[in-house]
Formats: structure tokens, C-alpha cells, sequence
């Protein structure tokens, strides 16, 4: 469990369009969970709002990683707690996916959650060591269709979007490939690209930012249809590839069912107040991410989009 030290304060906020002395948030302190290790990109996102956060609705944000299973521990966990406004659930887009293609999940997304905002939208990067003797994603296939089976590829585990996009490609090209799943960190994986040991990771790109900065990465391919700005250079799978080929992943904070219609709106505005500050938006924005907010609706309709979207692929993680 991750404290932030900020001391609350009671704050002046919107409500529905007229300035209102906020009364104190019912519970506290607020455990911001996730599904990721410390230090992941649910982490990363996590840490940078939980300050403004706690200062705009005057309550204690304590982030709360609980790693596992693609997503699956925590949200088990969370579906079953109280939906008093003393947990929140920073959701990744994987969520959906696993939601897609597990049938023996213990929660139904749809019917257990509540979804307040997605707060960030990302790509991932087909990645290979500096030195790999694939100089672009189509040269990577090529090899791997004249070799089906041989060649590896990574990602943070089974049912993963990461896992998804690459079995998106495959399907798409006609390819065969090995996938090698892990867990926890970027360290193990990337020990064994440039080790020789995998011949290409699926990351997210704000992790593989500073890696590709410093030449310790290289990149084939983004995912999301438009170059990212931060690396023009770098181009797109529908580029390469597939023309239609888009996948581009979300962080969204959610809550228990049941979540009072006033917290809701409360915890929107104080979502809207806390991006909108120039240090928090550029900060995320030079991560990689699209840092627009949604509204509720927008949000669930999302998870209903990718849900639809990655059902077909259910097959793949079942016989992973």
C-alpha cells in the first residue's frame, strides 16, 4: 500500500455548473487500486494524479497495487466491496479484454462496475534489441512465415492487450508465433531480448519511451493508425502491415456498483480539475498518452466497443 503525503484540504468544486463549498468526501482515506505492479504504467498514472486528486476532494488518495492474473485479482477483489466511495478502481483497457475472453471469471464488468471517466488513451511498440537483425516489422513476418513457430514474442502475460495486439497482427497476416508470457516487470523480458532469448516484446509505450531515448530498445512499430508524435520516425502497423489495424488502450477510474450518482459527479469534475493543470497534462502527455476525459456513458461504451472487439480472439487465451 502507497501513501501519498499530501495534506487534504477542503476544496471549492464544480458542481453541475455552479460553485459550491464541496462537504467532506463520506470515506477516507480513498485506496486507488490497480491491477499492476508498482511501477507499471496503471502505477505511474496512478502516482501522478493521486496528489491534485487529494487536494481538489480533500481526502487522502493511498494507491494500492494488487498484481495478478492480467488484471483479475483486483478486480475480484473490488467487485465485491462497498461502493461508498473508499475504493476506486483504476481500470485498464485490458480489463475488457480479459472480461471478452475468460468465461470463468468470477464478475460480470458490465453489471459490477461503474465507470466515472477514462482519463488516458495509449498505443503499444513492437520492440527488438538494438543490435536484432529485424530492421522493420515486415521483415520480422517475413522471417517468421518462412519459419512459422520459431520466432518469439513477449508481452506481460496471457489475455493481455499487450497479448491481444500481437495475436490481432497474426491473425491478420496469417502468421504463427511464439508467445512467451511474464509476469511482474519490464526487467525479465527485456534481459532475455537483448540477451538473444526473445526475439521481439510488446510494450506499452510510455515504458518504452526512455528505453527507446537511450538506444537500449529499438522500435518496428506502433499500434495506434497515426505515427506518435514523440517518435515520428517510428512507423504504424497499418503502415507496415494491415491497413485497417488500430489498437490503442485506456486507463479509466471506475468503482464498485453502486457508486452514489453525487460521488460519481464529484470524483468527474475532480478528474476534469486535476488533468486540465498544465504540470499533470504535459507530464502525462510526454509519457505517450492522449489525456482527454471521458464522460460516464463515453466510458462504458468503450468497454462495450472492445469487449465486442476481442470476443473473436477468446479462443487464443483459451488454449494458452
Amino acid at each position: 500500500m502507497i501513501s501519498v503525503n499530501v495534506t487534504p484540504i477542503l476544496p471549492r468544486t464544480f458542481i453541475r455548473g455552479s460553485l459550491a463549498r464541496a462537504q467532506a468526501w463520506p470515506v477516507g482515506p480513498i485506496r486507488l487500486m490497480h491491477g499492476y505492479d508498482a511501477g507499471s504504467n496503471p502505477d505511474t498514472i496512478a502516482r501522478h494524479l493521486a496528489a491534485p486528486l487529494t487536494e481538489i476532494l480533500g481526502v487522502q488518495i493511498v494507491i494500492e497495487p494488487k498484481p495478478g492474473a492480467a488484471e483479475r485479482l483486483a478486480a475480484t477483489q473490488i467487485a465485491r466491496l462497498k461502493p461508498d466511495g473508499g475504493v476506486l478502481y483504476l481500470m485498464t483497457g485490458g480489463q475488457a479484454v480479459v472480461s471478452a475472453t475468460d468465461r470463468t471469471l468470477s464478475y460480470d464488468l458490465l453489471r459490477d462496475f461503474d465507470f466515472v471517466a477514462i482519463v488516458t488513451r495509449f498505443p503499444f511498440v513492437f520492440t527488438v534489441a538494438p543490435e536484432a537483425r529485424f530492421k522493420t516489422l515486415q521483415a520480422y513476418v517475413d522471417e517468421a512465415k518462412r519459419r512459422p513457430g520459431e520466432l518469439t514474442y513477449g508481452t506481460s502475460g496471457v489475455g493481455s492487450t499487450l497479448h491481444m495486439a500481437m495475436e490481432l497482427l497474426l491473425l491478420q497476416t496469417a502468421t504463427k508465433i511464439t508467445h512467451v508470457p511474464y509476469k511482474g516487470g519490464l526487467g525479465a523480458p527485456y534481459s532475455d531480448l537483448v540477451g538473444g532469448r526473445l526475439d521481439m516484446q510488446v510494450i506499452t509505450f510510455s515504458n518504452a519511451q526512455p528505453l527507446l531515448k537511450t538506444a537500449k530498445l529499438r522500435a518496428l512499430a506502433v499500434t495506434s493508425k497515426e505515427r506518435h508524435p514523440g517518435f515520428p520516425d517510428v512507423p504504424t502497423v497499418a503502415e507496415t502491415l494491415v491497413a485497417d489495424y488500430d489498437v490503442v488502450s485506456w486507463l479509466g477510474f471506475a468503482s464498485p456498483a453502486g457508486l452514489p450518482p453525487a460521488l460519481r459527479d464529484r470524483l468527474h469534475d475532480a478528474l476534469r480539475l486535476a488533468m486540465a493543470r498544465p504540470e499533470i497534462k504535459e507530464k502525462l502527455e510526454e509519457l505517450g498518452n492522449d489525456t482527454r476525459v471521458s464522460t460516464p456513458s463515453e466510458f462504458r461504451a468503450r468497454v462495450e466497443q472492445d469487449m465486442a472487439r476481442w470476443r473473436p480472439l477468446a479462443h487464443v487465451v483459451n488454449q494458452s
